[in-house]
């Protein structure tokens, strides 16, 4: 569990730090303007906390009193990702959805965790 939180947690750093700073390197974003930057700006915001989070709990591994919290929250947070996109997928507002996926996969993990 300890080596899935490190790897999440500096993926969303990463994730989060780009989309925070400069989302318009992801392919996606390059034509965007307005708003949708500043939602993706807010998904950085999101992600980068989390990232925090992620990596408060690995340093602070002996102190299992956060690894529930932790993995409730981030469950939370990959779940509702996973189903905005597959909402905005169903609804033909993207074509974009293996974020969606990747987000329900880390969910899943999350979740075969929280409940072992």
């Amino acid at each position: 569990m300890k080596i899935f939180i490190l790897i999440s947690g500096l993926l969303e750093l990463l994730v989060g730090s780009i989309m925070l700073i400069n989302p318009k390197i992801i392919p996606s974003y390059k034509k965007a303007s307005g708003a949708l930057i500043t939602i993706a700006r807010m998904y950085g915001g999101a992600a980068f906390s989390i990232a925090v989070f992620a990596l408060l709990v690995v340093f602070d591994f002996e102190n299992e009193s956060l690894h529930i919290p932790f993995l409730i929250v981030f469950f939370i947070f990959h779940l509702a990702i996973s189903l905005s996109v597959l909402i905005s997928f169903i609804s033909k507002q993207t074509r974009e959805v293996n974020i969606g996926f990747i987000h329900g996969l880390l969910a899943t993990i999350t979740l075969f965790y929280l409940l072992g």
